[in-house]
């Protein structure tokens, strides 16, 4: 109550009306809407003690009853909004002083194909038939309703006044973190921070930041999540974004576009995976049996991840290990896009080298001496294979296998054994353990790098350059490990040190061909897995651990971070002017189709008023129980506020739509329970810019001077402006005089009746027995209404008891703990 009464004190207008008392002429005692005047002039008694400077601090209590005795839920101490309080207020001033005495009844007007400044003049002047005082000269504007029906294109236009402009926040933010991956592997992927709202945010939104971001077309972008070193959904333009936490790794992809090929275009997923995982195993998964020194282990040659003592053991813990007999991945995966034209194996290879290297860190093994590497037989990993989550059948009686475990050779684990040197801890923890290597230790080993565009270290010797290049620098890598077996040119760019299996929609897998030059025909649909050569009882073979994925920062979006959860009023007004479809409780009933339909409705500013009003929409009703608060930062100019743009009524260029800020107030807490303040300056008669009295801070009975850098905070929920130029005609004391020259005895009996109105407050106020000298002829002329007011003003202008005090007080402490319990309680619940 506080920071409304303050903010309104400080419009400027609004002060001078009521302290030179020119508003006792327009005093409307018959309207049965009003309070009789009573809260017209305690509203004026309330603005002459604040700016008389004698009180410190003064109590409105005998306002405060009078708008109780209007609308009970003021009534009490309870704490209630500010923005419904400061409405009903300014809706009873407007009440009290409405020029119009007898209110003729109208209807809505519609627009029926007229030009919109006839259908809006129209209806300005039927509201002004009813509804005609200060308060609408002064804070009253008019919007543009526009309605279309879904089903008939039917257009509903109308106009209507508004008090104050209640703008929507924008959703809650979230902020994801999202690797773009060019369509040219030799670009690094780039780390990029997109803002989105925390619902109803789609893939779109991802497209368009990443688009704006890179300067390439969303259409051509491929949005995935991935974990665990797979793809585990992908995301179309339209899908939601709901269940994307900060927290998930989302890859953003280039594709060709077909436009510019002019033909087709393959789009390929690829997952890079182990022969052998890096991982040891020293007992049986199904009986748990430790490995004995002269028995062996054999694994399942399908994903190498577990092994057991026999073929009995395999098939006992078949059912359990189904589910899970995989393959394990490494690195991260990419997508691929090449025209069909030259989808070779050559140019496939150079891609998944181009695009590994980021995510995988590829080694040479040293050289065993006397190590005897024959060819082995063609492993059954080569051939096509179901999928791991096939049903193996049961066991037949003559004990046989079930067909799954029959087709699944057996293989001995295979335990390292090099020669003693410097690097053999080095490759038993690269190898065997699986663990990363050190960073001084992996920088002696010589790291081959897989990326089709840069030079190797052979060919730069052959170069004959005379300036020494980096890799000369760099260690040898004989002189850090013994042995080192350095592959030969041929065998380093032409064998390559994977193999790449088609996988289908079927989940079946199958060794793709060498085919050389020649074009590859591919499926749709379909992925590729890109298998990692690390079977050390190969003749060639490498050590291949993941690594961070190497990327590098978008400078672009490096203020994502701090713009998550900051908005601007242009936003708030841009989702006010926004079109939207109504809800099925809310549905419009079409006079065409004579059905309520869910029409889509569109609000625009036609004209705006002298003081311009704004509620930030900061509290959001989910439910009839749950309820939450917008605390999220908007910022709001406190000069020069052009809203032209949304303006789309007839504009005067002598009086634009430009606004000042005068008076902020501010919410502090949430649903539960919080603290209103208020910012306000009063600004000069002839220019807005400028201060009489510059900006305070109003809290509870505390004034202080702050500074103009205070005003626009995160707490800011209802917002005053004034507008520049455009002065307000305040009545002149012969205007009612002049009204009222047709009965002059009624004239003096409102004349009267204000007088007695002002000694009764203001006696009140000072403590003292309101005087109650006045002559029949002037009670007999007050209306009804007024006289009961009069009758019962020693109940509803008194102060509350102390009993009445402790009831309040009981019942409001009990509310607040009330609603603590359910609003802690329900999201458990739920």
């Amino acid at each position: 109550m506080n920071s409304v009464i303050q903010s309104l004190s400080n419009t400027r207008e609004l002060r001078d009306y009521f302290h030179d008392q020119s508003f006792e002429s327009e005093i409307n005692y018959n309207n049965p809407l009003g309070t009789g005047g009573r809260l017209a002039i305690g509203f004026a008694v309330l603005l002459r003690a604040l700016w008389k400077g004698t009180h410190h601090a003064y109590q409105p209590s005998k306002l405060k009853a009078i708008v109780a005795s209007k609308a009970s839920q003021f009534t009490g101490y309870a704490q209630h909004d500010a923005q419904e309080f400061m409405a009903f207020l300014l809706d009873g001033l407007h009440e009290d002083l409405n020029r119009i005495q007898n209110k003729p009844y109208t209807e809505t007007v519609d627009s029926d194909g007229r030009p919109d400044e006839v259908v809006a003049e129209e209806a300005w002047e039927r509201h002004k038939m009813r509804n005609d005082s200060f308060i609408v000269d002064l804070f009253q504007g008019q919007y543009k309703s526009k309605l279309v029906c879904p089903m008939c294109f039917k257009v509903s236009i109308t106009f209507d006044p508004f008090l104050y402009l209640s703008v929507p926040l924008p959703q809650k933010q979230k902020l994801l973190t999202v690797f773009f991956f060019a369509k040219e592997p030799h670009i690094k992927p780039i780390k990029i921070l997109v803002s989105v709202s925390k619902e109803n945010a789609s893939a779109t939104d991802i497209f368009e930041a990443v688009s704006r971001n890179m300067k390439v077309k969303a259409g051509i972008l491929r949005l995935a999540e991935v974990v665990r070193n797979r793809f585990h959904r992908l995301f179309l333009a339209s899908q939601s974004l709901d269940t994307v936490s900060p927290s998930d790794t989302l890859f953003c992809f280039e594709v060709h576009s077909q436009d510019l090929t002019k033909e087709r275009v393959v789009e390929l997923q690829v997952q890079q995976r182990l022969v052998i995982p890096n991982i040891s195993i020293n007992k049986c998964a199904a009986c748990q049996k430790p490995q004995q020194p002269d028995e062996k282990l054999r694994r399942c040659t399908s994903c190498y991840r577990v092994a057991y003592c026999n073929q009995t053991c395999q098939m006992n813990h078949w059912s359990d290990h189904k589910n899970q007999c995989r393959a394990e991945n490494i690195g991260c995966p990419f997508i691929i896009s090449v025209p069909e034209s030259r989808l070779t194996y050559s140019r496939l290879t150079q891609l998944l080298e181009g695009y590994s290297r980021y995510s995988v860190n590829v080694f040479q093994p040293p050289f065993q001496p006397g190590r005897i590497s024959p060819e082995p037989p063609p492993s059954k990993m080569d051939s096509t294979q179901p999928s791991a989550g096939s049903n193996p059948g049961s066991e037949t009686g003559d004990g046989k296998l079930p067909s799954e475990v029959q087709e699944r050779d057996f293989r001995p684990v295979h335990r390292p054994h090099i020669t003693s040197s410097v690097s053999e801890p080095l490759l038993t923890s690269a190898f065997s353990k699986g663990t990363n290597l050190p960073g001084r230790e992996r920088e002696s080993i010589h790291s081959y790098d897989s990326g089709f565009s840069e030079l190797r270290p052979e060919s730069q010797e052959h170069l004959g350059c005379e300036k020494e290049t980096s890799y000369e620098k760099a260690p040898k890598p004989e002189a850090a490990v013994p042995g080192y077996q350095q592959p030969s040119a041929s065998v380093r760019f032409h064998t390559p040190q994977f193999y790449i299996k088609l996988i289908d929609p079927s989940n079946k897998e199958q060794k793709m061909e060498d085919k050389g030059d020649a074009p590859l025909e591919l499926p749709d649909n379909a992925s590729l897995a890109m298998v990692w050569k690390n079977n050390e009882r190969q003749k060639e073979y490498v050590l291949v651990e993941s690594k961070e994925l190497e990327y590098v920062e978008d400078p672009s979006s490096a203020n994502e971070a701090a713009k998550a959860g900051y908005f601007t009023l242009e936003q708030c007004l841009n989702l006010f002017t926004k079109p939207e479809v109504l809800a099925p409780e809310e549905a419009w009933y079409c006079p065409k189709c004579k059905q309520h339909r869910e029409a889509s409705k569109q609000l625009m500013l036609w004209w705006l008023p002298n003081v311009l009003i704004i509620q930030l929409k900061r509290f959001s009703f989910r439910n009839f129980i749950w309820r939450d608060k917008i605390n999220d930062m908007v910022e709001f100019p406190i000069r020069n506020l052009d809203l032209s743009k949304f303006c789309i009524g007839q504009k005067d260029d002598r009086q634009p739509p430009v606004y000042d800020l005068y008076a902020v107030i501010n919410h502090y807490g949430g649903m539960i329970g919080g603290h209103y303040t208020a910012y306000a300056r009063l600004p000069n008669d002839k220019n807005s810019q400028r201060s009489d009295v510059g900006w305070r801070l109003f809290d509870d009975s505390t004034v202080t001077t702050v500074d103009e850098s205070h005003v626009v905070a995160r707490h800011a929920y209802v917002l005053f402006y004034r507008r520049r130029n455009s002065p307000v005609v305040r009545p002149s004391r012969t205007r009612g005089a002049a009204r009222g020259a047709e009965c002059t005895a009624e004239a003096d009996g409102a004349a009267s009746q204000a007088s007695l109105i002002w000694q009764e407050l203001e006696a009140e106020d000072t403590g003292e027995e309101a005087p109650r000298t006045a002559d029949r002829h002037n009670q007999g002329l007050r209306p009804l209404q007024s006289r009961k007011n009069e009758d019962l003003s020693g109940t509803l202008l008194t102060d509350y008891s102390d009993q009445d005090c402790i009831r309040y007080f009981v019942l409001s402490t009990f509310a607040a703990i009330l609603a603590l319990f359910v609003n802690v309680l329900y999201p458990l619940l739920v």
